[in-house]
């Protein structure tokens, strides 16, 4: 039984770290996915983007540490010296899997918490409110072909611009010269 010991504790370690590894995999992949990353808007959101991920990785290298003992020195003709070795490798690995076990635990919960405070942030179309710009035109030719146009017949006529229109970079919007603008 105190031989099998390091071995239980390897496979328990190897389960862990399969698992942690495939659940880091599905919560990178549903951040780019679901594109929850485009949802941060402040610093405590990429706080809680980036938690879990550094949770996991430290989960991964601790379960990973299980398979890495110190050396081990002691007499093979020592059947007491071989037993003493072999419990002092199982408590060092049982120790750093329940290290690796309470980060893992701890990850899961984040991860979950994470998703679900990503999902009830609004989009940033969402953010955005409909603002429009409203333009006075005081030109005579301009406003007679405008008010004709549009049925109206008053001096001022007032435009409605979405911003977004007036949002696009320079090189998107046609080539006027003066006298057109």
């Amino acid at each position: 039984m105190i031989q099998e010991s390091p071995n239980v504790l390897d496979e328990a370690a190897k389960s862990f770290l399969t698992l942690g590894s495939s659940l880091l995999t599905v919560y990178t992949g549903a951040l780019a996915l679901f594109k929850l990353n485009e949802r941060a808007s402040d610093l405590l959101d990429w706080v809680v983007i980036c938690t879990p991920i550094v949770l996991w990785l430290l989960c991964i290298s601790s379960l990973a540490w299980v398979y890495f003992p110190n050396r081990l020195r002691f007499n093979s003709r020592s059947p007491s010296d071989i037993e003493n070795v072999t419990v002092d490798v199982s408590r060092k690995k049982s120790r750093r899997l329940k290290i690796g076990s309470v980060l893992f635990v701890i990850a899961l919960a984040l991860t979950s918490t994470s998703i679900l405070w990503l999902g009830a942030q609004p989009a940033k179309e969402e953010l955005a409110e409909d603002k429009t710009i409203q333009l006075i035109v005081a030109d005579e030719d301009i406003l007679s072909e405008l008010n004709n146009s549009s049925g109206r017949h008053e001096n001022v006529v007032i435009i409605a611009i979405p911003a977004s229109i007036l949002g696009q970079s320079k090189r998107d919007l046609p080539d006027t010269d003066s006298s057109e603008r």
